[in-house]
């Protein structure tokens, strides 16, 4: 999820367990320590492509390093704050409360994460969520920025917390819920056009939790569609994407491939443009493929191919190009989808 909705979630955590006793500081740290698994980001920044991706949301993100930091964390918290009469268990309690708050909300959306590190390098992704959705954020938007106004030891501050908690994790099992009934859709439609696939993968699109996206995969690739809650009835256009496999077979036994393979779920496109290999994410796709969005996918990786016999193969991460006339068009144009117009 996003920083923002990590951050509030973290101070309202934190005031449950040790606002009553600490106060503000309390609210602070819970803050703070919600960002630490997200260390992963700038460590990313300093790795070549290849190893960033799969050390995104991998060991930072599992149950064994928040479990292991926690009592860590809550020793020094105890030694910074002991006039606050607090023991390390205490602190720890909350430090990791909220690095598994983390760890949960991150797990709901699409990207995953590798929970069970080093067990297993499964990626646990519920897919129920955009990982930017204001609705989400906004009860706790409104709650814990509220605390200010009460005086620490207040009754009412973890009443607010509490509020905003419930609130929010409702929202998050209504998107379970959601998906399920919006999967039933997406299969209606694949059946009503002929589509016989082996599996499907549905997603929401970014901000919102009412337009959703499916990709069902085929022999020779994957048919596309979207949903949206307003729609009139199951979706009736489908998008073919080729697989292009062939494009990749020189170079599948490598492990930086085996690494892409792994975290698209096995849900790619190959291309070849301008004598270049590309690698296409197609969990995500184009940010507006309905209205025939000629930009590169969200997530693609260019192959470079080894210099020589001993040299391994290689990825670049493309970034995605940003023209704000033309987003302000695609976004208007979201809107309109999501009130069910094509």
């Amino acid at each position: 999820m996003d920083t923002v909705s990590h951050l509030l979630l973290g101070g309202a955590i934190g005031q449950l367990a040790l606002g009553r006793r600490v106060g503000n500081v309390a609210v602070a740290w819970g803050a703070a320590v919600a960002l630490v698994p997200d260390v992963d980001v700038p460590i990313g920044e300093l790795m070549g492509d290849a190893a960033a991706l799969t050390f995104h949301r991998g060991i930072t993100h599992s149950l064994l390093f928040v479990t292991l930091l926690a009592p860590l964390l809550g020793w020094l918290l105890a030694r910074i704050h002991r006039s606050r009469g607090v023991g390390w268990q205490g602190w720890s309690l909350m430090v990791w409360l909220v690095l598994l708050s983390h760890l949960v909300i991150d797990a709901f959306t699409s990207y995953g994460i590798q929970l069970f590190l080093p067990f297993s390098d499964h990626a646990v992704a519920l897919a129920s969520i955009s990982v930017i959705d204001p609705l989400y954020t906004l009860p706790l938007l409104l709650t814990v920025p509220a605390l200010v106004f009460f005086r620490e030891h207040s009754r009412w501050r973890s009443l607010l917390a509490w509020v905003g908690v419930a609130l929010s994790s409702a929202y998050l099992a209504f998107t379970l819920a959601h998906k399920w009934w919006v999967t039933t859709v997406f299969e209606t439609g694949l059946e009503r056009a002929g589509i016989e696939h082996e599996r499907l993968f549905v997603k929401p699109t970014v901000f919102n939790n009412v337009l959703w996206r499916g990709i069902a995969e085929v022999d020779d690739g994957y048919w596309v569609g979207f949903h949206s809650r307003l729609d009139d009835g199951p979706p009736e256009t489908f998008i073919h994407f080729e697989r292009r496999a062939d494009l990749l077979a020189p170079y599948r036994d490598a492990p930086v491939v085996q690494d892409l393979l792994q975290v698209s779920e096995g849900y790619y496109q190959m291309a070849e443009q301008e004598g270049e290999l590309l690698f296409r994410d197609l969990r995500y796709g184009q940010a507006f493929e309905w209205i025939g969005d000629d930009r590169p996918h969200v997530f693609t990786y260019r192959i470079i191919a080894p210099d020589g016999p001993d040299d391994p193969v290689d990825i670049e991460t493309l970034s995605l190009d940003v023209e704000g006339d033309r987003d302000r068009a695609t976004a208007r144009a979201l809107w309109e989808r999501l009130q069910g117009k094509d």
